[in-house]
């Protein structure tokens, strides 16, 4: 009988474990923490950003889990080791001698922001198809044969359009209107005016989606055909001294900014800015005297020019700031201080319990609050920029910010606690009326601005890893987290026509890049789907502006590439 064969031992780890694959994302789509194909020799999304693509080159799938583990702990030590020299290049890069540049203070326009992105890996480039050209059919003949049909568009006007830049007087412009009308719309200024009230009143609606006044619908039709007359009537307050003129051009400036044309709006803008300069106020002596004075009559003539050119300068500067304009290209704009005095609201012996002055108090409370925070946000800005000048590295400059961000909040916080109790922010964000609204859109803004230091910090930092000083990371967690608060607090005002549709969309694309950004930065926290609604924003608005079309379809491939 032969001897028994004596068995051979088994390989190391094979009565307790099963042998497996290991498959290793590159150091891209680690750092991205994103799914990777290990597609050889370059993954599917380091091939469509250009990236060079580093895989292990070695097959783990010979070895047993025992020395998988040893590997394992191994590449976190490397990865340590790596982060420890990532925060050096950080620490070396933020006190570096390059001059800070504006993007890295204020916040940057959508287009340089998603320049940038995608040249550092953040975001791939996407193919971008033509635009969609919506054509729209030439405006018909406006018909004002009965004027009943002008009450419910007056009406519409004042409720939602006038009460956020209150600079006519109701009462007697219901007067002008309604007897233009009877008498026949003529070659008048008090006929331009009329339209051009005609014409915003037509595609005014309460807040909430604006689904009656898209284009094709018979009101927006109806709005087109009363601008296209009111437009033809514009050059006339070229030379036109009265009160009447600028504030003509500032609200054809009103309805393209609600149509989505902000160039051809700038100019309005600017022409009823410059019709105002002629105003006995703005002269030094009238603007001492008012300083002087604790209390003075209302002459209600000038109160209608403080009002206009109030409305006026904030337009022009609001709009200009999203423009790249040749000769108008002002290094911050938004640092602009605006002026020392605040236009005056109708006297007290004018309210009363009438529907109509009611409106006119709540209209001049958001008048002058709106005024306030813009007065806010301009000295801000203009402190961080003299802070960049006196600064020569980015190090020193964030330690400098940082020490100035708990003022610039606590301002911030005494200007909400300021507002009066109908626009209080106490109320749920659910409950907002448009003025509301827009004054919560505002404080979001600066809340950006006074962050957004830190926010780029974390964006720019090499290797995709945090600021490595504490406060600038805690910093720039609190820009993040306002940034996914300005898409939820701007929902409800995603499909709502007004003045600061086109600023909000420029807002809220923005952020959606700032968050989709974020999604790659080791560490970061979930913070809900908001990126998903800004991009149905801009699409729901696509066929009437292309400005933000490629924004949206960068996010929408994003999107795509994080669902597979």
């Amino acid at each position: 009988m032969e001897p028994t064969e004596r068995a051979r031992p088994a390989p190391r780890g094979t009565a307790a474990y099963q042998r497996r694959r290991a498959v290793k994302a590159c150091q891209v789509c680690r750092a991205r923490r994103t799914k990777c194909d290990n597609l050889k020799p370059s993954c599917s999304f380091c091939l469509k950003t250009g990236a060079k693509c580093i895989q292990s080159p070695v097959d783990f799938s010979s070895f047993d889990p025992a020395s998988l583990k040893i590997l394992e702990r191994l590449d976190d030590l490397e990865q340590l080791v790596r982060g420890q020299n990532a925060q050096d290049a950080i620490a070396e890069d933020f006190n570096s001698l390059d001059p800070l540049q504006v993007g890295m203070v204020l916040p940057m326009s959508v287009d340089e922001l998603l320049a940038k992105l995608v040249s550092q890996g953040r975001l791939p480039p996407a193919e971008m198809a033509s635009p969609r050209l919506t054509a729209y059919a030439s405006p018909g003949s406006f018909d004002l044969e009965e004027p009943s049909r002008v009450r419910p568009l007056l009406d519409r006007f004042f409720e939602y359009v006038h009460v956020k830049n209150p600079i006519l007087d109701e009462t007697h412009t219901r007067h002008v209107v309604q007897t233009t009308v009877v008498n026949g719309i003529d070659w008048s200024a008090e006929s331009c005016l009329s339209l051009l009230i005609l014409a915003l009143g037509s595609i005014a609606t309460p807040f909430g989606a604006s689904l009656d006044a898209r284009p094709g619908s018979t009101e927006y039709a109806q709005a087109r055909s009363y601008f296209c007359a009111a437009e033809k009537r514009l050059g006339m307050f070229l030379t036109n001294d009265q009160v009447i003129a600028p504030q003509c051009l500032f609200l054809a400036g009103v309805f393209l900014m609600c149509t989505f044309q902000p160039h051809k709006a700038w100019r309005c803008f600017v022409q009823s800015l410059a019709c105002c300069q002629q105003f006995p106020f703005l002269t030094p002596e009238s603007q001492r005297q008012y300083r002087d004075e604790v209390t003075r009559d209302h002459d209600p003539a000038v109160d209608l020019q403080q009002a206009i050119y109030w409305s006026a300068w904030k337009s022009e500067r609001e709009v200009r700031g999203y423009l790249h304009l040749q000769d108008f290209s002002e290094h911050h704009s938004m640092t602009n201080l605006y002026p020392s005095f605040f236009p005056t609201p109708p006297s007290a012996r004018a309210i009363s319990a009438d529907t109509t002055h009611q409106r006119e108090e709540m209209s001049w409370y958001f008048y002058l609050s709106e005024i306030s925070l813009r007065r806010l946000s301009s000295r801000i800005a203009a402190e961080m920029i003299e802070l960049q000048q006196k600064h020569k590295s980015r190090g020193s400059f964030l330690t400098a910010m940082a020490d100035l961000v708990p003022s610039f909040e606590e301002q911030t916080i005494d200007w909400i606690r300021s507002l009066p109790a109908s626009l209080s922010f106490d109320a749920p964000i659910g409950q907002d009326d448009v003025c509301r609204f827009v004054l919560r859109g505002h404080v979001v803004n600066v809340y950006e601005m006074i962050y957004w230091p830190f926010v780029t910090a974390l964006l720019d930092s090499s290797s995709h890893e945090s600021p490595r000083n504490e406060s600038f990371a805690l910093l720039a967690n609190k820009g993040i987290e306002n940034h996914a608060f300005r898409l939820r607090v701007n929902k409800q005002g995603f499909y709502h026509r007004h003045h600061g549709t086109y600023y909000m969309m420029a807002s809220c694309a923005r952020s959606a890049l700032v968050l989709a950004a974020y999604r790659s930065t080791p560490g970061s926290s979930p913070l809900g789907s908001g990126v998903e609604e800004a991009v149905g924003l801009l699409e729901y608005w696509s066929d009437e502006t292309h400005d933000f079309e490629r924004v949206r379809v960068h996010l929408q491939q994003h999107l795509e590439y994080l669902q597979e």
